[in-house]
């Protein structure tokens, strides 16, 4: 039977340095602690926030900018102290006379010939016609965050499905490795009974040989299968965000109940076959696998991934209608209040040196002529609607590949575990008879070797569909979340590095 806990090294030695304990670890809980590890999900967060400061932004091209200044400023040198300095003295008076009062007496003089400067001003411009490029923008920034929200939920279920992925990797490597374990034992026992043979002169030098020889080369093998286990543990441990020291004890089983057991067939009366009847399609895979597929939204419209794309034809249409109304005049409307004092002092000592000044204003601007600037930011923007409308295509074409790469990796999937069955339980049993044949020395030690290697394969071959199975179920109840995948449905072939060798 399967061995479902995982521990790498004697606890013993390792918890008297300081080792971590033991963690047991459900493939539930596995995926709960990857929503807070996993780096490409706090990615697509930082891109969502981004693109929500942006919509901010963009909403604030419709308000009113207000803004305040306040300036100090201190003449070293002033031509119309200068000038007032000049002439104090030789202004003539209405009768003739002399000017008793200097021309620096004026305050228009003071002001202009003051040392000091205090402005405090409160400025605020509205645009009143922007020719839709504000809205545009606003737009063009909500699908943005939209498309951006997405990626946060595209890039969880991706998380999650290389959790499930690399927990039942972890789980299958440590099966393949009880099998390689169990496989070791069992040339050891051969070779123990064909020394304990030989010894009584019942076998030749020539069975003791080959019973040490097929021992032997088990041990390349049980090593393989140990290596891969701890490799597994390790990819699985590092998309968890865990200590590289944890030991994991996995709680889950990649094993379960197939959908029906096949009924005994009739009694064979002729060698006749139809090729028609032993290549159909089993009816139990096909009835499951409708199942499963009926209860996952497999559309186009679904997949996360398509409306992306939808959002970025919207914002790339949004974009050429900002960009076109670069071609329209702009209207804007703007104030400006001042309040102005000019100090003999360094700072005023009075609210009444403040002196006020209050304009309002509209202007209205318009390109005449930007050299082609306004018709190449055109020419570009539609270029980028033609590029979004074929990422759509190919995100819709994409997807609908998708979905039949998933229900077909599924078929596959159910055919193999169904298939592997029945096929383990037989290869155990003709082992033992085997080794009890041979024990009895009523079969040759080729006959114990061969059927050795047909119940390891089938064993490793039931654990692998265990696990692709499981896989194939994850992957299809997320693929409405999922990114599109390159080259079909991701983690199928990953188990296939990690089989033992036939």
């Amino acid at each position: 039977m399967m061995a479902i806990g995982l521990v790498f090294c004697a606890a013993a030695p390792l918890a008297a340095q300081g080792t971590p304990p033991v963690r047991p670890l459900s493939l539930a809980d596995a995926l709960k602690l990857a929503g807070g590890a996993s780096e490409n999900v706090e990615l697509a967060k930082a891109g969502a926030q981004r693109a929500r400061g942006q919509q901010l932004s963009a909403r604030s091209a419709l308000l009113p900018q207000v803004n305040t200044t306040l300036n100090w400023q201190k003449q070293l040198q002033n031509q119309f102290a200068a000038i007032a300095s000049r002439s104090g003295g030789t202004g003539a008076g209405p009768g003739g006379g002399s000017d008793t009062s200097s021309a620096a007496d004026n305050p228009i003089t003071r002001i202009f010939a003051s040392q000091y400067n205090f402005n405090f001003g409160l400025g605020a411009s509205q645009p009143l016609f922007t020719g839709g490029r504000v809205t545009a923008g606003l737009r063009s920034a909500k699908y943005a965050r939209e498309s951006a929200e997405l990626g946060i939920t595209s890039a969880e279920a991706q998380v999650q499905l290389d959790v499930t992925s690399a927990y039942y990797d972890a789980l299958l490597a440590e099966r393949l490795a009880v099998i390689a374990d169990s496989a070791f034992v069992q040339a050891e026992r051969t070779l123990r009974q064909v020394q304990l043979t030989r010894s009584v002169g019942t076998s030749s030098e020539f069975e003791l040989i080959r019973a040490r020889v097929t021992r032997d080369n088990q041990r390349p093998q049980l090593l393989q299968a140990r290596t891969a286990r701890e490799t597994a543990m390790i990819r699985l441990r590092q998309l968890l965000d865990l200590p590289a020291n944890q030991l994991l004890q996995l709680t889950d089983s990649i094993a379960e109940v197939p959908v029906a057991a096949e009924a005994p067939g009739a009694p064979v009366t002729s060698v006749n076959v139809d090729p028609a009847t032993v290549l159909a399609a089993d009816a139990r895979v096909q009835g499951e696998v409708s199942r499963l597929v009926a209860a996952t939204d497999t559309t186009v419209r679904a997949r996360a991934a398509v409306k992306q794309a939808s959002f970025g034809v919207n914002v790339a249409e949004q974009q050429l209608r900002a960009t076109k109304a670069l071609r329209l005049p702009q209207i804007s409307a703007t104030t400006n209040y001042q309040r102005l004092a000019y100090p003999q002092n360094i700072l005023p000592t009075s609210l009444n040196e403040f002196l006020p000044n209050w304009t309002v204003g509209v202007g209205l601007s318009y390109p005449l002529f930007t050299g082609g600037n306004v018709r190449g930011q055109i020419t570009a923007a539609e270029a980028g609607v033609v590029e979004a409308r074929q990422r759509l295509k190919l995100a819709q074409e994409g997807a609908t590949l998708d979905a039949r790469l998933a229900a077909l990796q599924l078929t596959e999937a159910e055919a193999n575990w169904q298939a592997s069955v029945g096929t383990a339980e037989q290869a155990q049993r003709a082992y033992t008879i085997a080794e009890v044949r041979f024990r009895e020395g009523i079969s040759t030690q080729l006959e114990l070797s061969e059927t050795r290697v047909q119940l390891q394969q089938a064993l490793a071959n039931r654990a692998r569909a265990a696990r692709d199975l499981q896989v194939a179920r994850k992957r299809l109840e997320l693929l409405p979340y999922l990114p599109l995948s390159a080259g079909g449905p991701s983690g199928a072939a990953s188990s296939t590095n990690m089989g033992t060798s036939r």
